[in-house]
């Protein structure tokens, strides 16, 4: 990572500098709509791709807005309790947006809990238990616990941890697939593309007919690269009327049958641990679905064989309209 720095790393100073003090005491209480919806955005912060997801949700009542992020900086507030409250006054606010507000104004302070550290923090085998009945924000307290020691132990600040953490979850998910994606990043980028553009539009896709993508009390999208210690998957869905969860994964260009068997290791994790999945029931069916460009023949035998997979193809369309300037 450090010969090859992600962006994240790469543009820090730059980010720090134009965002940071737009979330400090004195400025954060007259924070404009457009500035908020502009870090949200990845061509701005650099860091994260899915904050905007929300945006017109948590920018729907401002003052609200700007009231939690005055509560969520304020230090002389104890850490839980003013992230607690932050997410109960505005909408749409997950773990995701939370801590990436906190390491932003702070980042030697807070660090990130989204579905990717905590996907590198169970890989490591140092994610936190919680004590039962614990709120939002006592649970984001014991997190940031962790990544603290984690910050210390390795002398980086916050930001770069959550970085670091980011490029763990890469290699340990499929290295294999990982080379594959630097020698041929247009590809990675479509894949990328392929699943912002379901879940930013989801409501037009044939399958939110009777699926919405799975939700908890953490995170209103808990569901998209869900962290199950053992990978993320892409999307977790949830029936509107069955007792029905899928995993939702998405491969790039043609697609060996090695999707297959990382597919039923999600599926498998889903089916073992559906008590753990909030407002879902413990007896719910399992089944996976593969969404590739070009399918493999082996591909296809593989998929065949197993009863509770189903394989979509889907086609990418670019239409270019003439300037009328």
């Amino acid at each position: 990572m450090k010969e090859d720095p992600p962006e994240s790393i790469e543009h820090k100073d730059s980010v720090l500098d134009e965002y940071r003090p737009l979330f400090q005491s004195e400025e954060v209480g007259s924070i404009t709509e457009q500035e908020f919806k502009e870090f949200l955005l990845y061509e701005n912060n650099r860091h994260w791709t899915g904050l905007h997801r929300k945006r017109s949700m948590m920018t729907e009542d401002m003052e609200q807005l700007r009231d939690g992020l005055q509560t969520l900086i304020d230090e002389e507030q104890d850490l839980s309790s003013r992230v607690q409250a932050t997410k109960e006054k505005v909408d749409g606010m997950g773990k995701a947006t939370i801590s990436a507000l906190l390491v932003t104004a702070y980042p030697e302070k807070y660090g990130v809990w989204n579905n990717r550290s905590e996907e590198a923090l169970k890989q490591l085998d140092i994610w936190p238990d919680f004590e039962y009945g614990s709120d939002f924000g006592q649970r984001y307290e014991r997190v940031n616990e962790v990544l603290l020691d984690l910050s210390n132990e390795l002398d980086l600040d916050l930001w770069d941890l959550d970085a670091l953490l980011g490029y763990l979850v890469e290699i340990e998910e499929d290295p294999q697939e990982m080379l594959e994606d630097t020698e041929s990043s247009g590809e990675f980028v479509k894949e990328q593309h392929l699943q912002q553009y379901l879940v930013n539009h989801w409501d037009q896709i044939e399958l939110s007919e009777e699926w919405e993508i799975y939700s908890d009390a953490d995170d209103p999208e808990a569901g998209v690269e869900f962290s199950t210690g053992i990978g993320r998957p892409d999307i977790l869905l949830v029936h509107t009327a069955k007792e029905r969860v899928c995993v939702l994964e998405l491969k790039k260009g043609s697609t060996s049958d090695r999707a297959v068997g990382q597919l039923l290791r999600y599926v498998g994790w889903v089916d073992e641990h559906l008590e753990d999945l909030e407002g879902v029931s413990a007896n719910a069916d399992v089944e996976g679905r593969l969404v590739v460009s070009e399918p493999s023949e082996k591909l296809e035998y593989a998929i065949s064989a197993v009863p509770e997979l189903t394989m979509y193809e889907y086609e990418m369309e670019v239409i270019l309209n003439q300037s009328t300037s």
